[in-house]
This record gives C-alpha cells, sequence and structure tokens, in this order.
C-alpha cells in the first residue's frame, strides 16, 4: 500500500504514528463516490457499428432515431464500464456486443432509461447491474 501521511493518534497521552494508506483510506467511504470525467457519448444511426472507449467510465449512448450496435474491447482486471440509453423518446436498441461477455453474447438497452454496469474480471466482461436490459 502506498503511505500517503501519517497521523498521530493520542496527542494528548503518548502520540503513536500511524500510518494512513491508500487502501485504508477507501475501505470505509463514509459518503458517495462520484466518477468526475465526462462520458463518451454515441448516437446511433443504424448502419455503423459504434466502438465503446476503455478510457471514461461511463458511455451515454442516444438511439433515439435509430437501433445500434456498440463494441466493447476487452478492458482491464477490475475496471467497471457504465453505459446509459439517454434516448428521448422512442425505444430503439442499443446492443452492446463485448469482446469477451461471460454467460452471455451481448447486452440489449431496449430505450430510453436502460442501464448497464459492467466489472472486466479475469478476461471477460461480467453483467454486475442492469435496469430493463436483455442479455
Amino acid at each position: 500500500s502506498v503511505d500517503l501521511f501519517h497521523v498521530v493518534d493520542d496527542p494528548s497521552g503518548t502520540p503513536i504514528n500511524k500510518k494512513v494508506s491508500a487502501s485504508s483510506i477507501f475501505n470505509n467511504i463514509p459518503t458517495w463516490l462520484g466518477l468526475k470525467q465526462s462520458s463518451q457519448s454515441i448516437t446511433t444511426d443504424g448502419s455503423t457499428q459504434s466502438v465503446a472507449d476503455l478510457t471514461s467510465a461511463i458511455t451515454e449512448i442516444n438511439a433515439t432515431n435509430q437501433a445500434g450496435t456498440i463494441s466493447l474491447a476487452n478492458g482491464a482486471d477490475g475496471q467497471m464500464k457504465m453505459f446509459l440509453n439517454t434516448s428521448s423518446s422512442g425505444s430503439f436498441a442499443a446492443t452492446i456486443t463485448p469482446a469477451n461477455l461471460r454467460g452471455h453474447t451481448s447486452v440489449v438497452l431496449s430505450g430510453e432509461g436502460k442501464t448497464a454496469t459492467l466489472m472486466f474480471k479475469s478476461g471477460a466482461w461480467f453483467i454486475l447491474a442492469n435496469t430493463g436490459t436483455t442479455a
């Protein structure tokens, strides 16, 4: 673990230096955790396969006018990727086809408001959570 800084435990008595590491800070986060980076935006056009990037944690998919397919390459071990169908109306589907999806071949976000959260582990993407999707 990385030593971030030292904390003095009990200054009123006998001070004891304690190491604070990144792992001890993130083991018990007392509040929500936000992802500040920009989302990737994809607008499906019905004919071209889009590519989900591996550098942003969130991909927003607008399938308001056309259905579409989004490919997803293998990630890094422990990497998480979230997909949001941000369509403003309609029920066009956005089909996500990872290179390796454990137990399935694709995840379909069937209309606006549908989401999927995936994690890459042991050489494959796993579906951790979804709202109204099919696999």
